[in-house]
This record gives C-alpha cells, structure tokens and sequence, in this order.
C-alpha cells in the first residue's frame, strides 16, 4: 500500500499527463491517416446529400433551424441576430410578436462569421452543410489523439470511425442546425492541443468553443483545473478559469440587455430550484440526495446515462478523470425541467460527446497498461524461476519473441471491436431517429408530389410578409422579418400557410390542431387564398369564399381537414392521413415527454 501511494505521488509530482514524444510518421500513419480520411469524406458526402434531402421533403423543423435561419439571415439585413420563430403552448421563450434577439435565449457570438457564409449562399442547407464539415473535421483529432496515447497508429483508427459513427454526434448533426453542435470537433481539437501543450493552437480552439455557447464556461473551468492537478501546467490552468469567468461575465451582461426581462427566457427550466444561481447551488448543496434520487436515479434520467455510455461500451468510466470534464453539462441536462435534454436527442449533447471520446481513449490506455503490468510481472516470475533452474541468462531477444506483446495485441482488438460493436448495437436499439440506414425505423427522405407543390404556395407569399405556418414549412419561409410557428400571431400575421398532412408541433392533439383551423376559418378575419392537396393558404382581410359549406366537414378528429381538403381534390380522398398525422404526432409526443 506504501508503495501505491508513493507511486501515484511521484506520478503527480510529474503529471499524469507529461509533453507527449513526438511519433515519427511512418508509412503505416500514412496509411492510417488515408483510411481515416476517406471514413471523413464518406461521412461529410452521405450526411450533406441526406440533411439536404431532408430539407426538399420538408423535414426539417422551425425549432431550431428557421430560428437558426431567420436570426443568421437578419445580420445582413440590417438586425441583430433577430429571431420571432418560438413554440407559444409548451415553452417559455416567447415573449413578443416583434420577436427578440437572439442572444436573449442563448450567448453565441460565432454565428457573426458565419452570418458571412450568406454572402455566397443564402439558404439553410448552407448552415447544414457547415455543420456537417466542421463536425466531419472531429475524427482527425480523435485519430491523433489516441494515435499518441496508444503509441500505433493503426490502434488509433477505431476512435475515429468511433467518433464519426456514434449515435449522440449523429444525433445532434441530424437535427437540423445548432452553433453548440460545431463544439463535437472544437473541444476534440482543444483536448488534442491540451494535451500535446501547443497552448496557442488550444486557447484558439477554446474560445471558439466558447463562443457557440455561454455553457461552454463550464467546461472550460473543468479544462481548467484538469490541467493544474494532472499537467500542473499553472498559468495555463489559472488562465483558461480566468477566461471562462469573464466570458461568463460578458455573456451575461450580453443576455441581460438583449433579453425583455433581463436574463435568458430559458432559465426557468431551473426555476424550481430557485429564483438566482446562488439560490439553486445552495438547493443542490443543501438538498444532495433528494437531487440525486429525482434527477439521477429517477428511471428516465438514469435511462438517458446509461444510452449515453453504452455507445462506446460504457469505456468511458474507465477514466472518471476525464468524464468529471462533462459534469457541468450532465448537471445542467439531468436538472433540466424540461425532458428534452435528458432524452439523449437532439444537441443538448454536443460538448459531452467529445469527452467521451477522450475517455474511452484513456479507458483503453489504461486496460493496455493493466494488461502490461500483468504480463511484466508473470515474465519476472518465469525469469526468477529461470534462474533458479540455469545459470544462462535469458536474452533480450527471447525476451522480445515472449507471448506478451500478442497477448496484449490481442486484447487491445478485442476491446476496439467491442467497443466499435457496442456503437452498432446502440444504433440500432436506440437511434429510432439516426441517418444511418442500419438503424430502427430509418426512412430515406423522399421528395413527393405533395413536397413539390409546396413550392406553389411559398411563392405566392410576398418576401416582406408576415407569416404564420408550421414547423415544416418554417425553414422555407424564415427568411424574413416576421415568422411564426403556427398557431402564434394568429390575427396578426398578415398570411396563414398550413399543411393538413404535416406535422402539428407545438400542438400535442391533433384535436386541437383541427379545432384551431376550424375556428380561424369561421371568425373570418382570414380568407381562402389557395387550397390544393391538404395545404391551405389564408390571408388576413381576404375577401370571404364559399368555404363556409365546407365547415361541416372540420371534425376535431385526424381527419377533419382532410375532408376540407376533398372539395378541391374530391377524387383523392387521402385515406393515409389519419395513419400520417398518428406517425407524426407521435414523434412530437416523444419530444415533449
């Protein structure tokens, strides 16, 4: 026991972490780092083509991708990251039809320079595309990373294909675009350079982490003080708390004068722990075990850790040196209010996703090691033995030609291929909505006759018009000044574009959906622009129609607006629709729950 700690004394006196030797570039890197390369450009060519193709079938979502749009799109048209896309039943940030900064809900100064990508292509898929290069670039530092821990180059190749195949990553890259989800590669290359003490290249990539998103400070804190206790690297640690507490004090001050009511419109997802961040950290310290049982051992929450870890084999808590780095993230997920960021979805995810990567590299150096130390002491005991039994020393050479070294070849490919397996099995357990055509429920999106149609309906909206429409048909129609997701700005929104056989977010009933189009049609502020194939235009002030017959077809059941749809389109009588609408209310439902 004596001897234990004075060896992990020694190794802290030193750092856990020493400057890494550099490894000469043989051919086999070469080779490694090709294979590598082309896993990258297979990833960026497959998910650009599907995130595309998921923008012409109109399955994107107004939340977050015509926010994201919308607010990107009004820096070069004279507005400050303006945004008036917000779900008015079941979420708090909205606050106004004139709509809110940007920076009102979330601290991202990075969608600046990427406002400049508007200049060449002005176009959602153009922020998709980004996303799907910037987080593509992650598996090099992955790859370089575990290259210099494992000390082999073709060892280091699984943690690459790890981090382009893990389900979170894909996760957040598939749901639209988020400046949080560029974090999976930035905070990779910061761990790259943290590690190899190339302090210029890591403070570069720190703070463009943090300028995606003001909880990045947190991790960055962590960053901090994993660099004073395992590198003892003294000014760099201080400085990068030091940076992530005056960013913090900016990004504060930013939200507090850009917000209407003084701090962001989401921290009431917090707001049961109390009023303040002082009240909430004296809740959680007063109140450990009731936090640990609601928020931790509650069945959902543990639920959303253990599909977190078993994507890389639960590697990860083989090093809880590094998994403590993705703390203030799980903390602000596990005590979220709202079920979303613990659900494992969406890119509430993307700053913890590279830290598991770092994790499982570490959790399989140490297995390497154990497995070493094991196989150096059974080789002392055969040579003690040896001894005793012949007075010939035992060559260098033998020494080399031992089972030591295949044995542990062996067991580093068996801990690779089950954690490459674990990320398969993951996928195709848990990924029901993952691009990866091996996964659960994976559905190609197609353009159909009814997606081309929509075209006719954009266009007959003028650009400076005010819109009201749902979530699908946001991301075609959010650039411009006023956007709304259906049912907001109902009686103001100078157009109302709906399609009866798309999704219904933010309502929860098809019911209510149905009963709020019945009731808009029958106060008549609005009248009948144009109706084909269950999408319906209405502009306010219009002259009134001879739609009035057609109200006693509205039902507040799934087909209500189909039959509203028949009188245009009376030999299509769209029997799907009922089945259509369930499918899609059902994945609304499981964002919501």
């Amino acid at each position: 026991m004596k001897n234990i700690v004075h060896l992990i004394y020694i190794t802290w006196q030193k750092g856990l972490y020493p400057a890494p030797k550099p490894l000469p570039r043989t051919r086999s890197f070469w080779i490694a780092f090709g294979l590598v390369t082309l896993a990258v450009l297979a990833y960026i060519i497959y998910f650009s083509i599907f995130l595309t193709a998921k923008q012409d079938a109109f399955k994107t979502n107004g939340e977050d991708l015509g926010i994201m749009d919308q607010a990107i799109w009004s820096l070069l048209h004279g507005s400050m990251l303006h945004q008036t896309i917000c779900n008015s039943l079941t979420d708090t940030n909205c606050y106004g039809l004139d709509g809110i900064y940007r920076f009102a809900i979330h601290f991202e100064p990075i969608l600046f320079p990427i406002s400049l990508l508007y200049l060449i292509w002005s176009d959602p898929k153009a922020l998709m595309i980004l996303q799907v290069l910037v987080v593509a670039s992650g598996a090099f530092p992955a790859f370089w990373l575990a290259r210099l821990r494992l000390q082999n180059a073709w060892a280091a190749v699984p943690f690459a294909l790890l981090y382009l195949l893990y389900p979170a990553q894909q996760y957040a890259v598939n749901y639209d675009f988020h400046a949080v989800t560029l974090t999976i590669a930035l905070l990779l290359f910061a761990l790259y350079f943290l590690y190899t003490r190339k302090t210029l290249w890591f403070f570069v990539f720190v703070i463009l982490c943090l300028a995606c998103k003001e909880e990045i400070a947190g991790v960055v804190v962590m960053l901090g003080l994993w660099t004073l206790l395992l590198q003892r690297r003294w000014r760099v640690g201080l400085g990068l708390i030091a940076l992530a507490f005056c960013w913090t004090a900016i990004g504060l001050i930013v939200i507090h004068y850009a917000s209407p009511v003084g701090h962001s419109l989401l921290t009431s997802r917090y707001s049961y722990l109390g009023n303040s961040p002082v009240q909430v950290a004296l809740t959680i310290l007063t109140h450990p075990i009731g936090i640990i049982k609601e928020h931790v051992l509650e069945p959902s929450h543990r639920l959303y850790l253990r599909q977190l870890l078993a994507q890389a084999g639960y590697l990860p808590l083989l090093a809880p040196w590094v998994l403590v780095l993705a703390s203030p993230t799980l903390a602000l997920n596990l005590l979220s209010s709202d079920p979303n960021m613990y659900s494992g979805r969406f890119q509430y995810n993307a700053e913890i996703i590279p830290i598991l990567i770092f994790a499982s590299i570490e959790a399989t150096v140490l297995i390497v090691w154990i497995v070493r130390w094991l196989m150096a002491g059974l080789s002392v005991k055969r040579e003690n033995q040896s001894s005793e039994s012949t007075t010939r020393p035992l060559s260098v050479r033998s020494r080399a030609l031992s089972p030591a070294f295949l044995v542990q070849a062996t067991i580093l490919a068996l801990v690779l291929c089950y954690m490459l397996a674990r990320v398969f099995v993951s996928t195709t357990e848990y990924n029901v909505y993952s691009a990866m055509p091996y996964a659960r429920g994976f559905i190609w999106p197609k353009v159909t006759t009814h997606n081309r149609l929509a075209s006719h309906f954009l266009k007959q909206i003028p650009a400076d018009a005010s819109v009201s429409t749902q979530t699908a048909l946001v991301p075609h129609l959010s650039q411009r000044q006023s956007i709304y997701l259906f049912p907001y700005a109902i009686g103001h929104a100078d157009y109302i574009l709906l399609d009866a056989s798309g999704y219904t977010y933010p309502f929860k009933d098809y019911k209510d959906y149905a009963a709020t189009v019945k009731t808009i049609l029958q106060h008549g502020d609005y009248g009948v622009v144009d109706m084909e194939d269950r999408y319906l235009l209405l502009k306010r002030g219009y002259p009134p129609s001879d739609i009035t017959p057609a109200l006693q077809m509205i039902d507040e059941d799934a087909d209500g607006l189909n039959n509203l749809a028949s009188i245009y389109q009376s030999d299509e009588r769209l029997d799907w629709l009922i089945k259509e609408n369930t499918v899609a209310q059902a994945d609304v439902d499981l964002n919501l729950s």
